[in-house]
């Protein structure tokens, strides 16, 4: 696996085959493109998880109010969101993200975000041929409130080859906006949450 430095990300960025082409837009400003990683932003959309009489999120519970315990929200840009210490928000790039197939990424902290605490991602993987927003899960890891912008660079790309993969069509293909996940809908979910052993 050959991690991308700065010509070969150019080079994909400008290709002109639609097919073979890394499309991250709007790409604001080149600087982005650094020695082996695209600099990215945070949008606007923001999925805030509440506090409430939820005992706990079980993936194997039907409780229906496990789908909502988060409110969404938009921020202006210029506009100040805060991000509280311990508490995790869904965000989403400000940038439109399209991987070609031979492609692969993950998404990872700017060391200067880092270094106050904040992390923009724990599922970190991009699947060849995905397209969309690329979902953050903010967490403030320090101990006073940081206060985030719509815009500002949080997180950063990196991109390796991959060869033989099939093209992404999971659940969050054509995202373009911070989207839950159902921990429920894995398909082997039954069997491993004791379900399926159960008599009816």
């Amino acid at each position: 696996m050959s991690v991308l430095g700065k010509t070969r990300l150019i080079s994909a960025i400008e290709q002109t085959d639609p097919k073979a082409r890394l499309v991250v837009t709007p790409l604001l400003n080149r600087t982005q493109i650094g020695e082996a990683s695209i600099d990215i932003r945070l949008g606007n959309d923001f999925v805030v998880t509440r506090r409430g009489n939820l005992a706990s999120i079980d993936p194997a519970s039907s409780d229906p109010r496990s789908i909502r315990y988060n409110s969404r929200h938009y921020s202006n840009f210029g506009a100040k969101f805060f991000l509280h210490p311990n508490e995790l928000v869904l965000g989403s790039t400000l940038e439109y993200i399209k991987l070609p197939q031979n492609l692969a990424g993950w998404v990872t902290s700017r060391s200067r975000w880092g270094r106050v605490g904040l992390v923009i991602a724990t599922a970190t993987a991009i699947q060849p041929g995905f397209a969309g927003t690329i979902t953050l899960e903010l967490v403030n890891l320090g101990e006073v409130p940081l206060v985030l912008y719509p815009g500002l660079l949080v997180a950063q790309i990196i991109l390796s080859d991959c060869e033989g993969a099939a093209a992404y069509g999971g659940t969050f293909a054509q995202q373009v906006d911070p989207g839950h996940g159902n921990i429920s809908a894995d398909a082997e979910m039954k069997f491993w949450t004791g379900e399926g052993l159960r008599q009816p």
